[in-house]
């Protein structure tokens, strides 16, 4: 049974860290699988970008190769496969250095001899959802650089508990 933490805190919040809920859990007679972390982690390395320019890649028919602005002086290179990209999108990014929910590491990567300096998210991409059909655009305007978790809200933990039979 999967249990999201800030459900639980909605019901009764015991003021404890998560591990300590998981351990009291645990002393309660549930036996806990795994922590899943929902949301984005690392504040500097998920971060709202502006989709400059995009255009078809060059040795790909599926791919688009955009300059995005991060908020860090030069705009990034990002190539990207999702069909709804478009110049003046307000997007998620992920840097190279991300540690993605699954928990693997971005990197910097040259896709068919393009160089491509993060990723431009869907909302499976960032476990808030479940979407991979295109990239999640933001509503509003935040401006490139601001942390993606100021937009998301919706950072959690959930707990995997096994409940075994009586």
């Amino acid at each position: 049974m999967r249990v999201p933490l800030r459900w639980l805190r909605s019901y009764c919040d015991p003021g404890l860290p998560v591990q300590e809920v998981a351990d009291v859990l645990t002393m309660a007679g549930l036996k806990l699988e795994r922590l899943h972390h929902t949301g984005v982690g690392d504040v500097s390395a998920f971060l709202v970008g502006r989709v400059l320019e995009s255009e078809r890649h060059p040795n790909a028919d599926r791919l688009t190769v955009c300059r995005v602005d991060v908020g860090r002086g030069e705009p990034q290179t990002i190539v990207c496969g999702a069909p709804n990209v478009s110049a003046g999108q307000t997007v998620a990014v992920a840097l190279p250095g991300a540690v993605m929910p699954d928990g693997a590491t971005l990197g910097e990567a040259k896709l068919r001899g393009v160089k491509s300096s993060g990723m431009i998210l869907a909302e499976d991409e960032v476990g808030v959802g479940e979407d991979h059909d295109g990239i999640m655009v933001l509503d509003g305007d935040p401006a490139p650089g601001t942390p993606l978790i100021e937009r998301l809200q919706v950072a959690d933990e959930v707990l995997d508990l096994a409940i075994a039979p009586n």
